[in-house]
């Protein structure tokens, strides 16, 4: 009797111990890129008027008719070494669209058997075509979990030059 006891105390402190793995798996299953919007002298900006933002070659919105914008917050691809987003920029007076792309490589990261892996990436190098973008500067090259502003975009002054307000 006693050791069917220490047999079934040791099973179970066994169960207890590889169910802890579970617990120490990182939350966050997609790493996120970050970008933020900047004037032309650097001053981080607020687009008033709206947003949308979609994967070239998908029918995937992956920013829709966002208003007030001065952070994006876009999923990155788990195989292919470019990423090219459409920017579409518009109001009731004027439509203008951006493609934004981000050259990287993909870095399956192996936290245990127990979680799953997880995609990271590396960014080699970024542009974009300039209708109400001027530019984009990598600003942080590894896009994993921690919260780092990865792309710098940097807007042009027209059409809403006026309009675009900067961040107090």
């Amino acid at each position: 009797m006693i050791k069917k006891s220490i047999l079934t105390l040791l099973a179970s402190v066994l169960v207890l111990l590889s169910s802890c793995d579970l617990l120490n798996c990182t939350q966050v299953d997609v790493s996120m890129l970050r970008m933020e919007i900047f004037d032309a002298s650097g001053n981080k900006v607020m687009l008033p008027d709206t947003l949308t933002i979609s994967a070239c070659g998908t029918d995937n919105i992956l920013v829709n008719r966002d208003v007030n914008t001065s952070e994006i917050l876009l999923p990155l691809s788990y195989h292919a070494l470019r990423d090219t987003f459409i920017l579409r920029y518009y109001s009731e007076y004027y439509s203008l669209q951006d493609t934004l792309f981000v050259e990287k490589t993909n870095d399956v990261y192996f936290e245990s058997p127990d979680c799953p892996t997880v995609m990271m990436h590396t960014i080699l190098g970024a542009s974009c075509t300039d209708e109400f973008l001027d530019s984009v500067e990598v600003a942080s090259n590894k896009v994993n979990f921690e919260e780092a502003t990865h792309l710098k975009l940097f807007v042009q002054g027209e059409p809403s030059a006026s309009r675009i307000q900067h961040e107090e």
